[in-house]
C-alpha cells in the first residue's frame, strides 16, 4: 500500500530539509516546490497534507491559500510563518487553512498536525456527508447549506466545526475540544477565533442569529448543535 503524500511549498529553502525529514518520520512521502502565488505549482490532488512555509501573510498569499483549498478540499493545509498579528492569523484561517504555526515552529505541535492530517485522511470514507439543519441540509462535501430559499457557502473551518458538533448531536461540546480539533495544542490560543466562527455560522444558518435555536450556547460549558424532535438520528447521512 502506498504511503500517504504530503506537499511542502516554500518561499525560501532555508528549512525545507528539516521539514521534509519531520514529515517523512511520520510516514508520509513528501514533495516540495517553490510557492508561485500566480497559480498552484503542482497538481494538488492526492495530498493529505500541504505545508506552506512563508515569511508573512500577504493579500496575494491569502488568495493563493484559497485557491489551494479549492484545489485540495480534502487536504489539511498548514501555514508556517513569521510572527504576525492576531488579525492576520485569523485572515489566514478564514481562507480554509487548518492552522497557522509561528516560527520558530514547535516541532511537537507540527508533528501533531501531521498525525492529525493522516488520521483525517484515513477517516474520509466514514465522514459525515450531510446533516439536517432546520428546513435545509448542511452538505459537508460541497461546503453548502442548502435550503428551499438559497444555498449558502461555508468555509472548510465552518464545516469542520459543524461536522464535529454533528457527531455529538444534542450534546454540549467544550470550546477547548473544538479549538484542539481545529488548531491543535494550546487551546486558549483559539477561543476568540472560535467565537468569531460560531458567530459567522449563526449569521449564515440561523433564522435569527441573535436568538439561535440550532447552534446554541450552554453558558460556561460550550456549544451544542441540536435538532427539532421530529428530526430522526438516522437522517444523518454518512
Amino acid at each position: 500500500m502506498r504511503s500517504p503524500r504530503a506537499l511542502l511549498l516554500h518561499q525560501a529553502r532555508n528549512n525545507t530539509a528539516e521539514l521534509q525529514a519531520l514529515v517523512r518520520s511520520e510516514g508520509c512521502e513528501v514533495d516540495e516546490a517553490p510557492i508561485n502565488p500566480q497559480m498552484p505549482s503542482v497538481p494538488a490532488r492526492g495530498y493529505c497534507l500541504v505545508l506552506f512555509d512563508i515569511e508573512r501573510p500577504t493579500e496575494r498569499l491569502l488568495e493563493f491559500f484559497r485557491a489551494w483549498r479549492d484545489e485540495a478540499p480534502d487536504a489539511s493545509l498548514v501555514v508556517i510563518g513569521g510572527r504576525t498579528s492576531q488579525a492576520n492569523r485569523i485572515a489566514v484561517l478564514e481562507t480554509g487553512v487548518s492552522a497557522y504555526l509561528t516560527k520558530p515552529v514547535v516541532i511537537p505541535e507540527l508533528a501533531a498536525r501531521i498525525r492529525a492530517a493522516l488520521r483525517r485522511s484515513r477517516s474520509q470514507e466514514t465522514r459525515l456527508r450531510q446533516v439536517p439543519f432546520g428546513a435545509g441540509v448542511i452538505d459537508l462535501e460541497a461546503r453548502l447549506f442548502r435550503s428551499p430559499q438559497v444555498d449558502v457557502h461555508l468555509t472548510p473551518t465552518e464545516c469542520s466545526i459543524l461536522e464535529h458538533l454533528a457527531t455529538h448531536m444534542n450534546q454540549t461540546v467544550q470550546p477547548s475540544d473544538l479549538v484542539r480539533m481545529l488548531w491543535g495544542a494550546d487551546p486558549q490560543k483559539g477561543v476568540h477565533s472560535l467565537r468569531l466562527f460560531i458567530r459567522k455560522l449563526r449569521q449564515k444558518l440561523e433564522p435569527d442569529p441573535t436568538h439561535p435555536i440550532y447552534l446554541v450556547t450552554d453558558p460556561t460549558i460550550g456549544y451544542r448543535l441540536q435538532q427539532p424532535s421530529e428530526v430522526l438520528p438516522d437522517s444523518i447521512e454518512r
